[in-house]
Order: structure tokens, then sequence, then C-alpha cells
């Protein structure tokens, strides 16, 4: 039995794929007002719009806000406690965007508002079918 991946949410992200290619997450961009979103949507939550169009967004970002959880994360999330504690937070996109994610870094002391955060992405549970379910985390960037 092969184990696929799966993304969390359809719409949500474009998982990494074979020879390197790295992940994103996916979006909206209105064509009538230009407002932007994350998970790809139909309507335009400020004008009522259908002309919205599919993007990619910023695999980089800066730490706006976080907390550090110290209970499971809810449904769909069925498994033991590796997650906890996890960090939560919200990293704000070059687009303007704020998105609301797990960070991989649960140590409040190495996280601080303002830092340089990169896309990755982890597994957050299984499915039924044994499939790992993939959900987007931004971590703090690595020095080079």
């Amino acid at each position: 039995m092969t184990i696929a991946q799966v993304s969390l949410r359809d719409g949500m992200m474009k998982l990494p794929g074979e020879a390197g290619e790295k992940g994103t997450l996916l979006g909206s961009r209105c064509g009538n007002c230009g407002e932007r979103f994350f998970v790809i949507r139909e309507i335009c939550e400020s004008c009522q719009s259908t002309s919205l169009e599919d993007i990619q967004l910023s695999a980089t970002g800066s730490l706006y806000a976080f907390s550090v959880m110290y209970y499971p994360p809810p449904p769909p999330y069925r498994g033991p406690d590796p997650f906890v504690p996890f960090g939560i937070g919200w990293v704000e996109l070059p687009e303007g965007l704020l998105v609301y994610l797990p960070l991989p870094e649960s140590n409040p002391r190495n996280l601080q508002v303002g830092m340089k955060m990169d896309l990755t992405f982890g597994v957050f549970t299984e499915d039924e079918q044994g499939n790992d379910i993939i959900v987007p985390l931004f971590a703090p960037r690595q020095e080079e």
C-alpha cells in the first residue's frame, strides 16, 4: 500500500513535488477590487464580485503575532499529541495578507514578532486510508 500526501484543505496549497519542486500557498485575487485572499475563493469578500483569479502566494513572510498552545489541535486532527505544545501565528506575506497557520517552533523564546519566516510543510494527521494529511507551516528563517 502506497501512502500518499494530501492537502488539509482543497484550494489551500500546492504540495511540494519531486525533483526539488517547492510547494506554495494558494489564494485568489479579485479582478474587480484587487483584494487578495488566502485559500482559493469563488466570491470576493470585499466587493462580492465573482471575477477572481487563482494565484500563488509568497513562501516567505514576517511573524506578525504568535501564541503557543498546550492542548491538542481541533479536528480534523485525531492523533496522539506530537503537536503539543505547538506554535500558531499570524504571518504577514509580501502581498499584504495575514495568514494564520501552525508554526513548527513551540518555544516562545525562539519566536519574535517581526522575524523572517519561511513556508514549509508537515504531517498533521492521517486519513482513514492511512494517507498523510499535510498542513502548511511557517518556520523561523535559518541563518545562512
